[in-house]
């Protein structure tokens, strides 16, 4: 149609809502064609770049004039800005929606078209798949965890000025754009914007910005364009083109499957934990990837490493029968693995429906004969240690879970032979004997005579000298009972039942006072001889340490010698790690915030229920401006227990020549039985009058107890009697925290000073200061000290000349870069000396080595002493810390002092943050870690905050399976009206996860006795009988001959 025609019927063309179209002169090419048609597009009313827009307009020819009223026009050579741009303009598209969530009619429904961004893509989907992992869909787990909220730009290309010669400068580059005319930019004046509402709806406040960033299309705000740049997701596709392209690389498998853990805590946003759903999800995933690696493994040793991983993840997924079954095929594979074997009694030990106390005694029997038998095979073999090693891991664990099923006599007999046969054997053995037990021990053994931890005790060995003369003890007379004073027979079964479990710690004689009535109290040695560890001579001094490690984590004391690497595995088993104050008693939740003032006086918490720290003189012996490495146990445990603990300590030191634990006996007997200090070092002392550590540690305590006189005295002494250099600096350095720790620099500058002297015995007169020669001499003797022990290969003791020289640097530099007043030294200059042996240890492969963690602690305890004795910058604190706990995620010392001064219910609360990101992952996940969790929600949070961090404990695998955690969740619960409706279910859970425990089914019958009816606790009982744990009184007589009592009484009267 034209409008020259004459009036007739048309059709309308809404002319009103028709923009006006401007028409730009363009200059032509030699060759174009004027016919060509292409899109005009409505100039926006939003403001826009002249220069962008001249640009713009002179790429667009103008549609001929005859044509601008057309309804339809013809365009034979189509729009070559679609082959530019990638696609047709989303301006010329009409909104549509498609029906069926992007079904393909007519097709299977495996095949969908899902919109990414701006663009439509097919998809093939596989089975079970409902969407496609790529979709934009926010859902699922997948979108999650590669969704962000930031917008992806693109940064335009510098543009060169237009120079004009007017400026009052000289350009570096000339302009290569020409300077446009005014008829170029015209298409954004004013005046020929549209003066109405564009249709294509509100424009984006960035679309037509004029900065110098402009933003990405909706191409690049898909989910594919952010994933480009995610940095998980990158590792994600190098790893599976790795495993695609060589299959047979069994790191890469394990790498990318490790990698899913991080995609899984990506998922989880705002802090939020996974749900039991979204770790079920990607178990399934990792459990497919170890599939297929299993599949392109070629050697024995990456199967059972993939198998292992395998049961881990496919626990998580099948169901109870799949696992039993694939469990059965597993050991047929590979029964000789010991950390497989270790995870299957670890999936028996933890099945309520099947659990049965003489079914996993007998596992625990069979490992102990399969490696004796090992053992005795590669006598001669240099693996033969590491088999020892396992031995004494599976028999730690063996007395542990007898000990927890209320056997805990027979655990401690158990011991008392093992340490009987290892430390009291008779020189003169014969040869065919060494890897079976002699039968003299047993008559021993049989005798009655006094054992080892016994009052009295000689030994095996002495036994065999006197030829089997020595005499029994006498008869023990059992404490007189007062039964409690209540109406409830379950009550008061429960307490009769724990006093007799608490006075049956130690194995019985025939002749005590109850052993008739109750058959369990005397050992025979029938009873232990299938679970005794028996070590040949040769082997008994390489594996003496772990051992008496061990025998300290049984006792719940912390490990005097941490000794390899399999004691530091032990310490993150939550099957064995115990502690002697019971179950985590967290503090007091806080009343109304505490001030800037308040927390500023108030020091950290130096003492833990559960602690990893690395054992020092600092931590060993008791200071009351440092952290503990021992509690007091004597009130937390049974007085018979108690002493057959001390005494041991005392009989292997003094009658068996043990004197590797005269330190640790010290400090135990100094906690314990404070004020005996003084007598214990001197029967110490006299035993080996050399031991630099006793000496040490004694100065310590009496440095502790004020007596500062004595124990500078006692260094000085020290120092003289010592012929090793690394001895007396080791004191040396001590003596110079001691001065100090007193608030006397001066003093503790001449400490270190004397160091690079051959007199360093001399007591240092007061008033004495340090010139600048013995200065400069001291910190040249310590560096040098510190460089030839890295050259000889001696972490340790270049650590210790490391920590003199930055306490020497402490005190004498003054470089001002932190706040310090008179009584504080310059710490920057301290922690710069630390950082650079810490930057040579990591360079050294050394970065997680005990040494390094030594450096730290002290570099921490330096930090400490500057920040509590004066002015500090907080975020220098914090700064270190983190690097330190960086290195090593488990030790409290660091944990604790982050957590220090930081303020509380903080928005931004950097504590949970370095606890969710650092401490409680996986792969350093442990008990102290959750403990110390667990209590600082205590601290600083509420009731619902310190119930999800025992909820997210017990959900993970570090702590599942700790009975003290469960029973402190329990009385947790109860204690808190608002959760006490809670507890019972938590009882419940407590069991499915910890049958064994003889601890948790009477919490029952002590905390939820009130709050469970008589079929309940009926109920309770009788699985305690029927999986075979300990029961020391029948409950259904004792509680009918309790009620008849109380009716008889309330007959007679008061």
């Amino acid at each position: 149609m034209s409008s020259k025609q004459k009036k007739g019927p048309t059709v309308p063309k809404f002319s009103s809502f028709k923009p006006t179209l401007e028409t730009t002169k363009v200059q032509k090419e030699p060759n174009a064609d004027d016919s060509k048609q292409h899109r005009v597009h409505p100039v926006s009313q939003h403001k826009r770049d002249p220069h962008h827009s001249a640009i713009k307009a002179s790429q667009q020819p103008s549609p001929p004039e005859q044509d601008r009223d057309a309804l339809f026009l013809t365009d034979k050579r189509g729009d070559p800005l679609i082959r530019r741009y990638g696609g047709n303009n989303r301006y010329d598209i009409p909104g549509y929606r498609r029906f069926g969530s992007g079904r393909v009619l007519g097709v299977d429904g495996y095949m969908r078209i899902d919109k990414i961004g701006s663009r439509d893509e097919f998809f093939l989907q596989g089975y079970h798949e409902s969407r496609s992992l790529l979709s934009s869909d926010k859902k699922t787990i997948l979108a999650k965890g590669g969704h962000y909220r930031s917008q992806a730009i693109r940064v335009r290309g510098e543009q060169s000025p237009t120079v004009t010669g007017s400026e009052d400068y000289v350009p570096l580059r000339s302009s290569r754009k020409r300077k446009r005319g005014r008829d170029e930019s015209g298409g954004s004046s004013g005046e020929e914007r549209p003066s109405y509402r564009s249709i294509h709806g509100k424009s984006k406040s960035h679309e037509h910005s004029d900065s110098d960033v402009e933003y990405a299309s909706d191409v690049s705000n898909s989910p594919l364009a952010k994933e480009a740049e995610d940095p998980v997701a990158l590792k994600s596709v190098e790893l599976s083109r790795r495993v695609r392209d060589h299959p047979d690389d069994i790191d890469a498998w394990l790498e990318l499957v490790d990698h899913q853990n991080s995609i899984l805590r990506r998922s989880a946003q705002n802090g939020r934990q996974p749900t039991a759903a979204e770790i079920k999800s990607f178990a399934d995933i990792k459990l497919s990837m170890l599939e297929k690696a299993y599949f392109h493994a070629s050697t024995h040793l990456q199967k059972e490493k993939l198998q292992l991983r395998i049961m881990r993840e496919g626990s998580k997924v099948w169901d109870a029968k799949t696992l039993l079954k694939r469990w059965g095929e597993a050991l047929d594979k590979h029964g000789t693995n010991f950390e497989l074997w270790r995870e299957y009694v670890n999936f028996q030990q933890t099945r309520l429906s099947t659990f049965q106390y003489d079914k996993i005694k007998q596992l625990y029997v069979a490992r102990l004969q399969q490696l004796d038998e090992e053992a005795a095979t590669n006598r001669l073999d240099s693996g033969s240690l590491r088999i020892y090693e396992q031995m004494i891991y599976v028999f730690l664990r063996a007395t542990r879970f007898i000990s927890d099923a209320g056997y805990k006599e027979l655990a401690t007999a158990a011991w008392q032979a093992t340490l009987e046969l290892t430390f009291a054997r008779p020189p003169t053995l014969p040869e065919s004997l060494e890897f079976r037990i002699p039968s003299s021990f047993q008559d021993f053994w049989e005798s009655e005579v006094p054992r080892l931890g016994e009052e009295s005790a000689q030994g095996w060995k002495a036994s065999e000298d006197d030829g089997g003369a020595l005499e029994p003890p006498e008869p023990k007379v059992s404490d007189e009972f007062i039964p409690p004073n209540t109406r409830d027979g379950y009550k008061a079964w429960s307490a009769t039942e724990l006093h007799r479990a608490r006075v049956a710690t130690n194995p019985a004689r025939t002749l005590d006072d109850g052993a008739e009535d109750d058959p369990f109290r005397v050992i025979m040695f029938a009873d232990i001889q299938d679970i005794l560890l028996y070590i040949p001579t040769e082997v008994i001094p390489g594996i003496q340490r772990q051992l008496l490690d061990a025998f300290l984590m049984f006792c719940q004391l912390p490990p005097a010698l941490c000794s390899g690497d399999t004691i530091q595995d032990m310490l993150q088993d939550d099957f064995l790690v115990r502690s002697s104050a019971g179950p985590v008693t967290g503090e007091s939740l806080p009343g109304p915030t505490a001030g800037p003032e308040e927390l500023a006086k108030s020091p950290p918490e130096f003492s833990h229920d559960y602690q990893r720290m690395n054992i020092t003189p600092e931590v060993l012996f008791q200071s009351p401006h440092w952290f503990k490495s021992m509690r007091k146990i004597q009130d937390g445990i049974p007085p018979d227990q108690y002493r057959w603990i001390s005494t041991t300590l005392k009989q292997l030191i003094r009658e068996f020549g043990v004197v590797e634990l005269a330190p640790f006996y010290l400090t135990f007997e100094s906690v314990n039985e404070p004020g005996s200090e003084k007598k214990t070092a001197k029967r110490l002392l006299k035993q080996d009058s050399r031991n630099a550590s006793l000496y040490l540690g004694y100065s310590l305590l009496e440095w502790a107890r004020g007596d500062k006189a004595v124990a500078r005295n006692t260094v000085t002494a020290a120092m003289g009697l010592m012929a090793s250099t690394h001895s007396k600096v080791s004191l040396g350095i001590a003596s110079a925290w001691m001065e100090l720790e007193s608030g006397n620099l001066t003093q503790s500058t001449l400490q270190l000073c004397v160091l690079s002297d051959d007199n360093s015995a001399i007591s240092i007169p007061e008033g004495t200061i340090a010139s600048t020669a013995q200065i400069l001499k001291a910190r040249q003797f310590l560096t040098s000290s510190r460089e030839y022990s890295f050259t000889l290969g001696e972490p340790g003791n270049a650590v210790m000349y490391a920590e003199g020289l930055a306490l020497l640097e402490y005190l004498v530099q003054q470089s001002n870069k932190e706040p310090s007043s008179g009584s504080q030294g310059d710490i920057w200059s301290a922690i710069s000396s630390i950082s650079v042996c810490s930057e040579e240890l990591v360079s050294r492969g050394l970065g997680q080595c005990s040494a390094h963690e030594r450096l730290l602690q002290s570099a921490a305890r330096l930090l400490y002493h500057h920040a509590s004795h004066g002015p500090f910058r907080p975020s220098f604190l914090r700064e270190q810390l983190a690097k330190y706990i960086a290195f090593f995620p488990r030790n409290t010392i660091f944990l604790t002092l982050f957590s220090w001064r930081e303020a509380r219910l903080s928005i931004d609360d950097k504590v949970r943050s370095i606890l969710d990101d650092v401490v409680l992952v996986e792969s350093y996940d442990c008990v102290s870690s959750r403990v110390f969790a667990i209590q600082y929600e205590s601290r600083t949070g509420n009731v619902h905050s310190t119930r999800a961090a025992f909820e997210h404990a017990l959900e993970s695998d570090a702590c599942r399976n700790h009975p003290d955690l469960w029973i402190s969740y329990i009385r947790f619960c109860h204690e808190r009206k608002e959760l006490r409706s809670k507890a019972k279910s938590v009882f419940y859970r407590a069991l499915q996860s910890c049958p064994w425990s003889k601890d948790v089914f009477m919490e029952a019958f002590t905390t939820l006795v009130r709050d469970m009816d008589s079929s309940e606790l009926k109920s309770v009982y009788n699985m305690l009988c029927e999986k075979g744990l300990r029961v020391h009184v029948e409950m259904e007589e004792f509680v009918e001959k309790w009620r008849r009592e109380q009716k008889e009484k309330d007959r007679k009267g008061p």
